[in-house]
């Protein structure tokens, strides 16, 4: 029997990439049908662009009210909660600014969605994030903002790499604690030779490359 599973998250596994363009969308070539074949699996693809965790929990709400036939749910989330609001910092670079979301809060939003998964006797999947390129994404986001007052905000421009590993080390603690599925995503990006390769130019964004190393650590998981 195909079993059915619902992916939740924001433009990592929606699959966008930045084009030649400049313009953020969604990559027809990600082989997401290759895994659905090849494991009998069919996939509902609910990411959306820009969530953060709290913006994916309602989603997610409105989704099990609807009661659906559905075996598993996979969750990734923490790449838009680890960020900052830019424009503000490059405004002024000395206010006392926090990541769009607290990684307390992100935690206790995360344990709530496995939660609300398992109460629809649906199997909840936990997945890391890809790592973010600093210098790349610092470059991207200095683009009609003060590079100069974001770089004095950062201090070290690598802190954009490190703040966003809390977020995805918290989402492994997350499931160590819920005893749930984990797919280590992340691990797939780390053991690659020349990683700025799998990216877009904002450094933030896996390209084509970089989704096939997502598509990759998920037929492991489904192959076990």
């Amino acid at each position: 029997m195909t079993k059915k599973i619902a992916l939740f998250g924001d433009s990592i596994l929606r699959g966008i990439v930045l084009g030649d363009d400049n313009r953020y969308h969604i990559s027809k070539d990600v082989d997401w049908q290759g895994i659905e074949k090849k494991f009998d699996i069919s996939i509902e693809n609910c990411s959306k662009m820009g969530l953060c965790v709290n913006g994916g929990k309602a989603k997610l709400s409105n989704f099990l009210k609807s009661s659906p036939n559905i075996d598993s749910i996979i969750l990734e989330y923490g790449g838009n909660d680890s960020d900052y609001c830019w424009k503000s910092v490059s405004q002024n670079p000395h206010g006392n600014y926090l990541p769009k979301t607290d990684l307390n809060q992100f935690s206790a939003d995360l344990i709530d969605m496995v939660q609300m998964i398992r109460e629809h006797n649906i199997r909840p999947i936990l997945m890391t994030l890809p790592p973010i390129i600093a210098k790349k994404y610092f470059n991207f986001i200095c683009q009609g903002n003060n590079r100069e007052n974001i770089e004095t905000f950062l201090g070290d421009i690598q802190i954009i790499y490190r703040r966003q590993e809390l977020y995805s080390n918290e989402i492994s603690k997350v499931a160590r604690i819920m005893n749930t599925d984990l797919v280590d995503v992340r691990q797939q990006f780390l053991q690659a030779y020349d990683i700025d390769k799998l990216y877009c130019q904002d450094g933030i964004h896996p390209n084509l490359e970089g989704q096939k190393l997502i598509v990759k650590a998920f037929a492991e998981y489904f192959s076990k």
